[in-house]
């Protein structure tokens, strides 16, 4: 028999509702404040800056959302101890569960360490030489920070309390757009737009002065032990830093793989990259702490649990594709003549943000059963065989787009096949009983 954390014994019948319509507007109302806030800030420093600046700005940008993007793995894994505690128990004897929030600061300042001491390798090749200190030690002190926000979402995710959720979703972005507003107020430069980037890192703070539940959340265990849980976090962190490359660290890949003077012409094809895939991933991962738990109580359904939210994103993309092809040349003239894409880019790059929207839920699926390694495994296949494409002597955007197409397709194979054996092994067992 399993037990809450209060030590009560628990059955099937103890399983949490699932989202109320409520609920789930209020997610999806907060990721619609978040991708505003991304189109608007992106829309702002194009304008703003010249496009070489902009180039710049949107390495940075896709760095400091790399690193929020890895932290994803610590709201994940979250999530998951949190909402499997809290539906399927812990373990009996298990003497103090872990701490979410502990465990997440723990690898928020062990990974802003590790950037700080590898920067001397990577960032003279990504930032000016002038300000190259200066970003490293904002980007040290953003992981910081947000490792604590990623703690808290996701516990907050864990115990179905869905309304700290999407309020932390939706303040953390409005308060980085109103940032980035008061610079442009106050007198546009690159480095201000860049440390008002972070101060949003700051918001999850203010949520456990003013918010009760948001303290709740704080104080959540996982259903498994400190070391059980750091190491299992390990594996959702390689994951998340998977998922960050190729989200939105791709830039940072395209910049590493490409001549100086091919890049300096390739704002454009970044910006269209992070248009096309903002309105399906912005949503998609705003409500992954929903699918975790949802997952969590159809552990037994397998790759039938993916049917549904499947056919939906298929949907998504199919209207997607083409409203890109017709409608996103005009949208992309609105940040300046330099920023003119055609359609058929901008219909491709669609179609790759759906493979890594499926990748993305297959993957979801993956950690929800519990197959750490297999969910790490997809990840690191889809990075691995994209980065591998990028080294094809072809021009930047057929690279980008056979690199965000075909290495999702790998990940998603690999998830698919760690289902369907889970499902394998389940029927065989019943079988034998």
């Amino acid at each position: 028999m399993r037990r809450n954390q209060s030590g009560d014994s628990i059955g099937p019948t103890s399983l949490a509702p699932a989202i109320t319509v409520r609920s789930a507007s209020g997610v999806g109302i907060s990721s619609l404040v978040a991708a505003i806030s991304s189109y608007l800030i992106l829309f702002v420093t194009a304008r703003s800056l010249s496009p070489a600046d902009n180039a710049n700005f949107l390495v940075f940008w896709s760095a400091l959302f790399a690193i929020i993007g890895v932290l994803g793995g610590v709201q994940s894994e979250s999530t998951r101890a949190v909402g499997s505690a809290a539906t399927h128990g812990v373990s009996p004897g298990m003497d103090r569960p872990a701490s979410v929030l502990g465990n997440g600061l723990a690898i928020g300042a062990g990974l802003a360490v590790a950037l700080s001491a590898t920067s001397i390798l990577w960032a003279p090749n990504l930032f000016p030489k002038g300000g190259m200190l200066g970003l490293v030690v904002i980007l040290a002190i953003a992981a910081v920070a947000y490792s604590g926000h990623a703690s808290i979402a996701g516990a907050a995710a864990g115990r179905q309390d869905w309304t700290t959720y999407s309020r932390l979703m939706g303040v953390e972005a409005a308060w980085r757009l109103v940032a980035v507003g008061v610079v442009v107020i106050v007198g546009a430069s690159i480095r201000s737009f860049e440390i008002a980037c972070i101060l949003s890192a700051v918001v999850w703070l203010l949520f456990l002065l003013f918010s009760g539940s948001a303290r709740t959340a704080m104080a959540a265990r996982a259903d498994v032990t400190p070391k059980r849980l750091a190491r299992q976090s390990g594996h959702a962190l390689l994951s998340a830093a998977s998922t960050a490359v190729l989200i939105v660290g791709f830039p940072i890949l395209l910049r590493l793989t490409t001549s100086d003077a091919e890049y300096a012409t390739a704002a454009p094809l970044i910006l269209a990259i992070s248009m096309t895939r903002a309105p399906i991933m912005i949503p998609l991962q705003a409500f992954q702490g929903v699918f975790i738990t949802s997952f969590l109580r159809q552990r037994s359904k397998g790759m039938l649990a993916l049917v549904r939210p499947g056919a939906v994103l298929a949907g998504i993309g199919l209207v997607g594709a083409v409203l890109a092809f017709f409608v996103g040349p005009p949208i992309m003239t609105i940040f300046g003549p330099t920023y003119r894409m055609p359609g058929s880019i901008l219909a491709g790059l669609t179609i790759d943000a759906i493979l890594m929207a499926f990748l993305t839920l297959t993957g979801t699926a993956v950690l929800a059963a519990g197959r750490h390694r297999a969910y790490s495994s997809g990840w690191l296949s889809a990075t691995a065989v994209s980065l591998a494409l990028l080294f094809l002597p072809v021009p930047i955007d057929l690279r980008a787009f056979l690199s965000l197409l075909i290495g999702p397709a790998c990940g998603i194979i690999v998830h698919c096949l760690a289902l369907s054996a889970r499902a394998a092994r389940r029927e065989s067992s019943t079988a034998d009983s």
